[in-house]
């Protein structure tokens, strides 16, 4: 719950700055899919949840925020949790109702097992990258298809998801 009052501070105060440009166009999100989080100590497979907000400062680049929470689950006595923070340049091929781009950022992952005799529990930074496209609904809403890896310093994570954009 800490990770994610950090977050919403950030993405408010990411959006209180981008506000400033005329050519800036806001927006938050949220999307769903198979995520996995894979360590030598773990290995985590889940259904992960993404938040994301964004500034669109140029039609071919935005700043986005995103927090990933890939897992919260207890089984056999061992509780597992891992989630992913991350700060990505999103580079656009602006289009009528399809826009496909790319992302490249810093990411910072959290992984634990705990229980069972082998605990493990880790905090990792490093790279974001991936790829997706926007559908454009309306002025104000998109839906949003996405596949993104990490590298986190030996730990690795990746995310196929599909979710929804608004823009203000």
């Amino acid at each position: 719950m800490k990770k994610f009052l950090i977050a919403t501070v950030f993405v408010a105060a990411l959006v209180a700055v981008s506000s400033q440009s005329a050519l800036a166009q806001n927006y938050v999100g949220l999307s769903a899919g198979f995520t996995s989080y894979e360590d030598k100590g773990v290995d985590i497979e889940s259904q992960g949840l993404t938040f994301f907000a964004g500034g669109q400062f140029d039609p071919l680049l935005a700043v986005e925020f995103s927090y990933t929470s890939i897992a919260d689950v207890e089984t056999n006595g061992r509780d597992s949790q891992a989630s992913v923070l991350a700060l990505s340049g999103v580079l656009r091929s602006p289009g009528e109702g399809f826009e496909p781009f790319l992302r490249l950022g810093l990411a910072r992952g959290d992984g634990k097992v705990m229980g069972g005799g082998d605990a493990y529990d880790e905090e990792r930074s490093g790279f974001i990258y991936g790829f997706g496209a926007d559908f454009t609904m309306n002025y104000n809403s998109s839906l949003r298809l996405e596949y993104v890896e990490t590298d986190l310093d030996g730990a690795e994570t990746d995310r196929l998801s599909f979710g929804t954009i608004y823009r203000f």
